[in-house]
Formats: C-alpha cells, sequence, structure tokens
C-alpha cells in the first residue's frame, strides 16, 4: 500500500464500512471519501478523523509508517501509561489543545521529526527529573 488512497481503502474495508458510512462518522462527504480514494484529491483536513473512525494510528495513514494500529499494552510500562484497572485512554486523540492538525500535518516529514525529536526529548528530560513533591 503505497499512498494514502491505497492505505483508507484498505482501512475502510478491514473495518467494513462503506464509503458513505465512514463519511457519516467524519463528517465529511461521501465523494471526498471517493475522490481520496482514487487519488484525485490528495491529503484530508479531516486526517485525524478518519483515522479516528477508523481505529488506526493518523502517521500510517498519511505516511504508511508506523504501525498501522495502536498496540494499548505497549503502554502499560511507561509513566505516561495506564494505571492498573483504568481502561485505556484514546491513543488516537490529538493531544495538544494549542496546535492543531493541521499545523503539524502541513509540515515536511523533516519538521515533523524534529517536533516528535524535541517533544520526545522534554519528556525524557521531565521523567528523569527528580520529585520534589512529598508523598
Amino acid at each position: 500500500m503505497n499512498t494514502f488512497a491505497d492505505r483508507l481503502r484498505f482501512a475502510r474495508r478491514l473495518r467494513g464500512l462503506t464509503q458513505a458510512q465512514l463519511a457519516r462518522t467524519c463528517q465529511i462527504s461521501q465523494g471526498a471519501i471517493a475522490n481520496y480514494e482514487s487519488n484525485t484529491r490528495h491529503f484530508p483536513r479531516a486526517i485525524f478523523q478518519l483515522a479516528t473512525a477508523l481505529r488506526i494510528s493518523a502517521q500510517w495513514l498519511a505516511e504508511g509508517t508506523g504501525p498501522m494500529e495502536y498496540e494499548a499494552p505497549a503502554l502499560a510500562g511507561s509513566r505516561y501509561g495506564l494505571a492498573d484497572g483504568n481502561p485505556a485512554p484514546p491513543v488516537l486523540d490529538w493531544p495538544f489543545k494549542d496546535i492543531s492538525p493541521e499545523i503539524y500535518w502541513s509540515l515536511s516529514q523533516a519538521d515533523r521529526e524534529l517536533v516528535e525529536n524535541t517533544i520526545a526529548g522534554l519528556i525524557a528530560s521531565l521523567i528523569q527529573k527528580p520529585n520534589n513533591h512529598p508523598d
């Protein structure tokens, strides 16, 4: 699956959805879905709505990189993972309230990698920071 169109069609069929059903879920037109799948319309603004509706990674859908689906158990051992007995948070939610997904996905791949590496470094430094709060 080399193109966005191929990945979208594959994921939609895998989930057993028609173009119309997916369109209703994402609140976009069925014609837009058809255009994406026929590769006459390229990168959608609704990438996160599509990925969420299909329960897949937006990065995989957009670029074909990384896993198609997130594996929640991989989060369990991390500091920001799941607490025992708590339900898994929705992984596909956009995590930044002041940065729109559209702005992020409009960046070049190199710039998106820079953003990701910067955030990963910041998180790593915060995890290693000693906890100054009394228990």
